[in-house]
Order: structure tokens, then C-alpha cells, then sequence
């Protein structure tokens, strides 16, 4: 699961409004919440969606090394 989606969608409200703000359908977040690809294309799209409460570092680093995102999580 990829935390820094799972934090903009808290912050936006849902996946839907989250996509709505960035330009992509609800099944998208779903996809990137749960691990798909996230082109480089939307990572602006997605700091400006949170008001800059996560920034592009914080979700570009999300996706180099999802290990480290949330470091409380147990691998299971």
C-alpha cells in the first residue's frame, strides 16, 4: 500500500475527490493506493490536490523506496 496516497486521499476526503483534483478516475487512485506505477506526469497534479500538505519529494521518495514510506508497517 502506498502511504502517500493513502494520506492525500485523508486529506482530500476520498479517492474520488483526490482524482477529481488531479484529472484521473477513482480507479486510478485505487491502483496507485495499491501499489500501480504513478507516471511522473502526475506527481505536481498530485502535491498541488493536497494544498502542499505532502510535497513532491514525499511522494517521489514513496515511489523510489515504498519500504521506508511507512517504516511502522510489518512486512508481512
Amino acid at each position: 500500500m502506498n502511504h502517500v496516497i493513502e494520506k492525500a486521499i485523508s486529506i482530500t476526503g476520498s479517492q474520488s475527490e483526490l482524482g477529481r483534483r488531479i484529472g484521473v478516475g477513482q480507479s486510478t487512485i485505487s491502483k496507485w493506493l495499491n501499489g500501480a506505477e504513478i507516471s511522473s506526469r502526475y506527481i505536481s497534479a498530485l502535491a498541488a490536490a493536497t494544498d502542499g500538505k505532502i510535497s513532491q519529494a514525499e511522494i517521489l521518495s514513496s515511489l523510489e523506496r515504498p519500504d521506508l514510506v511507512n517504516p511502522t508497517d510489518s512486512a508481512a
